[in-house]
């Protein structure tokens, strides 16, 4: 049996030398004739030999969910000795059509040996309706498979039915009452390989405190579960403790999950009678697989919340619901005056331990007593939130005495029995004595007699010389009040007065500008008659532009971004600048331009344009003088 196997492999590798994809090449799109709105199909082209460069058609009309995926199968015939190969490569699209009408799908290229091959046009019908499964046939080969121990599925043809694959979300308790865990599961069931899980929408939990039981475990945990006779693997993907916060119905949304489904692609059973065939159908050689990308949604869940009983609620109840416990300790139970005694009161159990309030402790009056510090430990189990909740009260006393600090009580309700229930510490008896210093007054109440004398005297009374002040004494009407409020006017008019002087000084400046403008101009003229006779051409015609340009920005107050032929016409204008002026301006920084790039004398050029230039100042001064 085991040379057997050898020879069928030494035979398999032997063979796939002689294997050949001689022949034409065909290139073949294959799809639906009709699908329904909203309904996902495939698209599948097909070629028979390992082309490069596949372009596919634009799909106008239809949008792409998925794609390209690709696949390559190939299979080995052996008959009356021969031995033949052929070669296949697919490409597949999910795609969806939105809108009922007719879909012309164009045509897919690829090239194979410098050559370029073109498939086949499909037309498509699109009609109104409802389809049946989430992904719709495509006419592509049979699909199989179960991968990694996940369960085979029902699809065929690129199809998986919504039982293949769901979410589905269950709670432990549909009628809390008010401030009782309960525990939500989202698991999702599976009969198809499925990956690349990613939360894409989180359910909302509106009056309910909610607390994670997973963490960051990123390893889900599988089992197998029967339903209807299927086989299912099911994984929990998500698991919450939630509190319940008001009363009344609640809704749990829906939790969205985006993954994707793996198909495995069967080859074509070919005609004859191959003694290969069962060989090569094996899935350890058969690994086309196609992964389609879909959102899965679960089930919403709706709690119906009930009030906790009033009949029989202690008036020390503070909200907490569960099963829980009372320890108390303290670090010491003999110190000195303005020692620090810790005393620590411990809440075990299951239930909303996180809510609960610090319990109340009555300590003696002569007692200095300080917010008590909360270190909860929280155990996160699957059956919801356990653990404890410490709370370490911090007093200092002041007196030396035998104190008797009374039990602390502590009070929850009990869905188990639908009972308030009451927890009592023992007394705690701390025995005070004398530390360095002497007694004090407790100060207990706003009035006189709710002052305390402790220890054997009146302390801390404060000694000449004092600091009194006359009754009736108030800044209000006063001299100074007075003086204050005319100060703040003054400081108000003196702002005023700078952005008015800061308005006017821009103003002036505009004005200078403008007033400056022939004398700049020529300043910047006779600097470019300088450059004339040293015959530097090029920065010549730059000192004239600037010049010209300059005089219009200053006169004007534009920015240099404003200037142009059009705005320098267009002010002129405005101005009822003549139009001999007006036209002698433009043809003059035209001429600078013409001047940069126009054969001839050089030096007659920079002679014309200096006259031209010193001409059309002098009359555009003239003119809006």
């Amino acid at each position: 049996m085991k040379k057997t196997g050898i020879y069928i492999m030494l035979l398999f590798l032997f063979s796939w030398h002689f294997a050949s994809a001689a022949g034409e090449v065909h290139l073949i799109a294959r799809g639906p004739h009709q699908v329904v709105v909203g309904q996902e199909f495939q698209i599948t082209y097909e070629v028979n030999v390992n082309g490069e460069n596949f372009t596919p058609p634009d799909f106008k009309g239809l949008q792409v969910l998925s794609g390209p995926n690709t696949s390559t199968s190939s299979s080995i015939q052996f008959i009356n000795g021969q031995t033949s190969q052929s070669y296949n490569v697919s490409y597949s699209y999910i795609v969806m059509a939105e809108n009922p009408g007719t879909i012309h799908v164009g045509t897919a290229t690829i090239s194979y040996q410098g050559k370029s091959y073109t498939s086949n046009e499909l037309q498509i019908s699109v009609v109104k309706g409802n389809p049946n499964t989430q992904s719709s046939n495509s006419g592509s080969g049979n699909m199989s498979g179960s991968q990694g121990g996940q369960p085979q599925g029902t699809g065929s043809n690129g199809t998986y039915s919504k039982d293949d694959v769901f979410i589905k979300a269950s709670i432990n308790n549909t009628h809390p009452y008010l401030g009782q865990q309960v525990v939500v599961t989202y698991k999702i069931y599976t009969r198809l390989p499925v990956s690349n899980l990613a939360i894409d929408k989180v359910a909302s939990f509106k009056g309910l405190w909610s607390q994670d039981l997973l963490g960051n475990n990123t390893t889900l945990s599988q089992e197998h579960e029967t339903i209807h006779g299927k086989q299912y693997v099911v994984a929990v993907i998500r698991k919450l403790a939630l509190i319940p916060q008001q009363t009344g119905k609640l809704t749990i949304d829906p939790l969205q999950l985006q993954c994707s489904i793996q198909v495995r692609v069967q080859r074509q059973r070919p005609s004859g009678n191959d003694p290969f065939q069962d060989f090569f159908n094996d899935p350890f050689f058969n690994q086309n697989v196609r992964n389609i990308n879909t959102t899965l949604t679960s089930n919403p869940v709706v709690l119906d919340v009930k009030p906790l009983p009033e009949k029989g609620q202690p008036a020390d109840f503070s909200g907490a619901v569960g099963d829980f416990r009372l320890e108390t300790s303290v670090n010491k139970p003999e110190l000195s005056t303005n020692d620090a005694l810790t005393l620590k009161v411990t809440i075990t159990g299951k239930g909303n331990l996180e809510l609960i309030s610090p319990p109340k402790v009555n300590f003696p009056s002569d007692f200095e007593t300080y917010d008590p510090k909360v270190i909860p430990n929280i155990i996160k189990t699957n059956d919801g939130i356990s653990g404890s909740m410490e709370f370490d009260y911090i007093a200092i006393p002041r007196n030396p005495a035998n104190v008797v600090i009374s039990p602390v009580t502590f009070t929850y309700f009990s869905p188990a029995d639908k009972k308030y229930h009451t927890e009592h510490s023992d007394t705690i008896k701390i025995k005070v004595v004398q530390g360095k210093g002497g007694g004090s007054v407790v100060y207990t109440g706003n009035a006189q007699e709710d002052i305390k004398f402790l220890g054997k005297d009146i302390h801390h009374i404060e000694s000449a010389p004092y600091d009194f002040i006359k009754a009736n004494d108030y800044l209000f009407g006063s001299t100074l009040f007075y003086a204050i409020l005319g100060a703040i006017v003054l400081l108000l008019l003196l702002v005023i007065f700078l952005w008015k002087m800061n308005e006017k000084r821009r103003a002036n400046l505009s004005l200078l500008k403008n007033r400056k403008a022939n004398k700049v101009a020529r300043t910047r003229l006779l600097k470019a008659q300088k450059l004339k006779k040293g015959g530097d051409d090029k920065v010549f015609y730059d000192e004239i532009a600037i010049a010209l340009w300059g005089y219009i920005a200053d006169k004007f107050n534009l920015k240099q971004s404003d200037l142009s032929m059009d705005s320098v016409k267009e002010k002129l204008e405005q101005k009822k600048v003549s139009e001999a002026t007006i036209s002698g301006f433009i043809s003059t920084l035209n001429s600078i331009e013409f001047a940069r790039f126009a054969p001839g004398n050089t030096k007659d050029k920079m002679e014309n344009i200096y006259s031209e230039a010193m001409d059309a100042i002098m009359q555009a001064e003239k003119s809006l003088k």
